[in-house]
């Protein structure tokens, strides 16, 4: 039996640092998933009369001689890479939440933080008012954004402590050099960044429900197996 994390997002990360991934193995999990299932054998009917699995078949079902270190995480990859083609968005969500290689994270920052920005100000009825949003404060609307994209990636668990005002105006400070007065933050800042958290729930909630399915179905599919 596999031992898949059931967090999504440590899923996302293990598809990426278990083994060596490839196309060929992306294929193999397609082909093996549009696959009929087996017929059970009918009382009296021996188990040749079924169809056979290939060595290659088993391997992927069930990790045996050949596989891959972490194979179990094969399924994972292959949505991943789905999500890539379909819904690229939100594969870039994932992959900025999820990959434990800054570098490769850091790819998908500037994708992501305009997709939020654009939810954020479409979310905001008088944002074209120059009177109330001036272009230093939309600049740090930006920038906000930025933090808050930071504050989510290290918190893979859920569970971190959320940042107080004045963690997130000393993050900006230091990452981007925008001051950003925390003293009154409840009125000048906090419904922007309430709006900013709730763009980023829906998104990583849309990007993580692709896994979590995968993730069902494998451990169902143990379950009948075991």
């Amino acid at each position: 039996m596999s031992y898949l994390d059931s967090n999504p997002k440590v899923a996302w990360a293990c598809a990426f640092e278990s083994g060596i991934r490839t196309q060929a193995t992306v294929d193999l999990a397609e082909m093996q998933e549009a696959q009929p299932k087996r017929q059970k054998a009918r009382k009296g009917e021996s188990a040749e009369r079924r169809d056979p699995v290939t060595a290659t078949q088993d391997r992927v079902n069930k990790g045996g001689p050949g596989a891959a270190y972490g194979a179990e995480y094969t399924p994972v990859y292959s949505a991943i890479r789905r999500m890539e083609r379909e819904t690229p968005l939100l594969a870039a969500v994932g992959h900025w939440l999820c990959l434990s290689n800054t570098d490769a994270a850091n790819q998908y920052m500037d994708c992501v933080a305009e997709a939020v920005e654009q939810l954020v100000i479409d979310s905001i009825p008088n944002w074209s008012d120059g009177k109330v949003w001036r272009a230093a404060k939309k600049e740090r609307v930006s920038g906000l954004i930025r933090v808050a994209l930071i504050e989510r990636r290290l918190d893979m668990s859920g569970e971190v402590k959320r940042w107080t005002p004045e963690k997130i105006g000393a993050v900006m400070l230091g990452w981007y050099g925008m001051s950003i007065n925390t003293r009154d933050w409840a009125r000048d800042w906090l419904p922007v960044w309430a709006l900013i958290t709730a763009v980023m729930d829906r998104l990583e909630d849309k990007a993580m429900t692709p896994i979590d399915k995968v993730l069902r179905e494998v451990k169902k599919a143990e379950r009948r197996a075991a």
